[in-house]
């Protein structure tokens, strides 16, 4: 049996295919572990609020290796390179790139990082799926619109207890933090259409943001500040932002948008906060009210239904 189920139509685009039985299972463990490493790097670059380093220094690790690693796997793809639309391509360059880079690191400017974690991987699932039904004319069931739902009432009660208590200047970190996720969820829409190896996506995703970063430098834009942080500091900021964020995720979001299409890959991330809290309080000692422990809860339950687990495991149990 194929692990590819095929829509009704015959002529339905390859990006509307998703995978069946094991494959959809390995999918969803990928795109499980995509989801802790997220939530391990914001509790990282939370721990890491006081350094030395700047945005262009944490970029320039995210993207210069896995560029420099992964470049023989984009080099070996450049034909099927040349046949994907140039839009794209703009979209997974961009939408995972140094614009998004920057807009994330500018929020935590203003806003603290637990927001970084409730706006980017909470709400880009809402943006992936309008992007989604409006542009591609993508059907919307109801078990993924009632996960939605409960996704955005999850979201909408953290944001409402974290900003209680905080001053007026939070709005523009959410606002850039929003911007962030917009953009996410383009790289997420355009990676899935493109159908790359996610090896190649993402060596070509390093090459490219790594030539704006140098072209940045030159000309005197950005600045770096790793003379002043130790060695063991630099070595942990490259593990997790080059060997984890840069290298190990690049493989398994792809992986995980390929088999399960970039609306359930994009509701498994909203599971990130819900991490990331989870990790703080032994980490970060900090602790969880019952009221936040309630939104969390309505996204777990959105993720859920909305990633079609349900799904697959009502088909499983009538095989």
């Amino acid at each position: 049996m194929s692990d590819i189920t095929q829509t009704p139509e015959s002529a339905a685009p390859a990006y509307r295919h998703i995978a069946s039985g094991r494959m959809f299972q390995f999918g969803l463990l990928a795109a499980f572990i995509t989801t802790c490493i997220w939530a391990g790097w914001l509790v990282s670059v939370k721990m890491g609020a006081q350094s030395a380093l700047t945005t262009f220094d944490l970029a320039l690790m995210r993207y210069v290796i896995p560029a420099l690693v992964l470049f023989p796997f984009l080099y070996r793809s450049r034909q099927m390179l040349l046949r994907v639309p140039k839009w794209t391509l703009v979209g997974i360059v961009l939408g995972a790139g140094v614009p998004f880079f920057f807009l994330s690191s500018a929020g935590m400017q203003y806003a603290p990082v637990s927001h970084a974690g409730l706006l980017i991987p909470g709400t880009f699932p809402l943006f992936v799926t309008a992007i989604a039904v409006i542009v591609f004319k993508e059907p919307l069931s109801r078990p993924r619109f009632l996960g939605l739902v409960a996704i955005m009432i999850g979201i909408l009660a953290l944001l409402l207890i974290s900003m209680w208590s905080l001053d007026s200047d939070v709005w523009k970190g959410d606002l850039l933090f929003i911007s962030a996720s917009f953009f996410w969820a383009v790289y997420t829409i355009c990676l899935r259409v493109a159908g790359l190896p996610p090896l190649a996506a993402t060596g070509l995703l390093g090459s490219v943001s790594t030539c704006i970063l140098l072209v940045l430098l030159a000309t005197g834009v950005v600045s770096s500040g790793m003379s002043l942080v130790s060695a063991n500091e630099l070595a942990w900021q490259f593990f997790v932002q080059s060997m984890l964020v840069g290298l190990f995720t690049g493989f398994s979001y792809g992986y995980a948008i390929n088999a399960l299409g970039a609306e359930r890959t994009a509701a498994m991330g909203a599971l990130t906060p819900v991490l990331a809290s989870l990790l703080a309080i032994p980490l970060l000692h900090e602790s969880i009210g019952l009221a936040a422990i309630f939104g969390l809860c309505f996204v777990c339950v959105g993720v859920v239904f909305a990633s079609g687990v349900v799904k697959s495991l009502g088909k499983k149990h009538h095989v």
